[in-house]
């Protein structure tokens, strides 16, 4: 098994939806919190989803971020994966692969919570 970086929990701060040039749904979801080997992250997922199937229970998904390090450096990370529901329950089961900008490779798994408070959390690990 690869190694574990940290666990993570984000709180969700707020989304923004658009439609591209396809007419396809573009929800940009917006996360923040502390995280023990990163210090402040902030981050958006992104998630494209035909405007007239609202009832799609999966599809892809990819994450941009920063981190602001404790020692007063900065962090980039990014990903690409994929989101299940299982309905009617509002929580989605997340998994990604990325990378960071220092060059380490990472892969995350997690869920979104629609809950009181809406959040974004699970653990983030080394990739080979």
């Amino acid at each position: 098994m690869s190694e574990k970086i940290a666990d993570f929990s984000l709180k969700h701060v707020g989304t923004t939806y658009t439609r591209n040039e396809e007419g396809q749904v573009v929800s940009y979801l917006n996360f923040e919190g502390e995280v023990s080997a990163y210090g402040g992250v902030y981050g958006t997922m992104k998630v494209v989803e035909n405007f007239t199937e609202a009832t799609a229970t999966g599809g892809n998904c990819s994450w941009i971020g920063e981190a602001l390090n404790a020692d007063g450096t900065r962090l980039f990370g990014d990903g690409e994966g994929t989101w299940d529901q299982t309905p009617p329950d509002h929580n989605y089961k997340v998994k990604m692969e990325g990378e960071e900008s220092n060059g380490r490779k990472t892969r995350s798994e997690g869920a979104i919570i629609f809950g009181e408070p809406a959040r974004f959390e699970g653990t983030v690990y080394i990739r080979d």
